[in-house]
């Protein structure tokens, strides 16, 4: 394959990824010397026309977003040479400036700290794409970027399906479900394992569809599993705070009725959760801090005693040089 030099005005600096319906590229622009994350659509058999009409849409929609956790869209065009769509974002790259998403990660190898405010920043940047009526259909670790900050970035929103709200009026974007589910023979837009019982079925993706997708994404971060509902399956999450299993469970709800939607809630859950961990581990701390400082003083009346004895005098640093005894937890 003969190799990519530049783009439009960009030239190519090195491939971020590539997958079925085109390539990412870290890209300089040529006149400006900033670094963006160029993105293609190269996908020429199969569904190409609505991909591609749902890549283009992606452009123009990420570049109406604005949110922390979003990826941000700055220019979309066509290649004249090859007309090879494609639109320029946000350049995320973790501290090391690679780029990785949380597919990089071990599954179930991240602690719940990092899961925990992920979790939230997830949360914050689906509430905010429902609020603007946008189904993302697609999330899992793939599309989860991590951000020099150790954050991350939600992106990808080339199947996203736009239900209601100004972005479907305004770019008159296409919502219809072209698909081929259980029952109905239509073709599903997602990734399987991820995919919402009912979206399955072939019903319409909602909101709740991407609750139960990142419901998955966690369960299989925390545990190192897939989820499947089965027996004693809830025992998995025993190991974590209390709280994973309430949020979980209702995110992973059979019936989408029942998953929360707006998913602040569930990040408070947790928020709230590990403040009472904290409130455990402070408490413990005090208590051997307090014993060992009574260690302390009783070593420090021995020595006065003992030195008294002997020659009737002690020297200040004699007590600053007694070993504090702090005991192992």
């Amino acid at each position: 394959m003969e190799q990519i030099e530049r783009i439009g005005a960009y030239r190519i600096v090195r491939p971020l990824g590539r997958g079925g319906m085109g390539a990412v590229y870290e890209v300089e622009h040529e006149k400006l010397g900033v670094h963006y994350a160029l993105k293609t659509f190269t996908l020429d058999h199969g569904h190409a026309d609505l991909l591609k009409e749902r890549f283009l849409a992606e452009g123009r929609v990420l570049a109406r977003l604005r949110h922390p956790n979003l990826v941000r869209v700055f220019d979309l065009d066509v290649e004249e040479s090859t007309h090879t769509p494609y639109f320029v974002m946000d350049l995320v790259l973790y501290k090391d400036g690679d780029a990785y998403t949380l597919a990089d990660l071990e599954p179930g190898g991240a602690d719940e700290e990092h899961l925990a405010r992920w979790f939230a920043q997830m949360c914050s940047a689906l509430d905010y794409i429902h609020a603007a009526g946008i189904v993302h259909r697609d999330i899992k670790p793939g599309n989860i970027l991590l951000d020099s900050n150790g954050g991350i970035v939600l992106s990808d929103f080339g199947v996203s399906r736009f239900f209601s709200g100004e972005l479907r009026r305004d770019l008159a974007i296409d919502h219809t479900v072209a698909s081929q589910g259980e029952t109905t023979g239509k073709l599903i837009l997602g990734t399987s394992g991820y995919i919402a019982p009912e979206v399955k079925r072939g019903e319409d993706a909602t909101p709740a569809a991407d609750a139960y997708s990142l419901g998955v994404v966690f369960f299989r971060l925390l545990t190192g599993v897939w989820y499947e509902n089965r027996p004693n399956v809830w025992t998995l999450l025993d190991p974590f705070a209390p709280a994973w299993r309430e949020v979980l469970r209702r995110l992973l709800a059979e019936d989408p009725r029942e998953r929360p939607i707006p998913l602040a809630p569930m990040a408070q859950m947790l928020d709230g959760d590990s403040h009472k961990a904290g409130r455990r581990i402070s408490i413990r701390m005090i208590g051997i801090i307090l014993a060992a400082a009574a260690l302390v003083f009783a070593a420090a009346v021995f020595a006065v005693l003992h030195f008294r004895s002997d020659t009737d005098t002690i020297r200040t640093d004699d007590l600053y040089s007694i070993p504090s005894c702090i005991p192992e937890e």
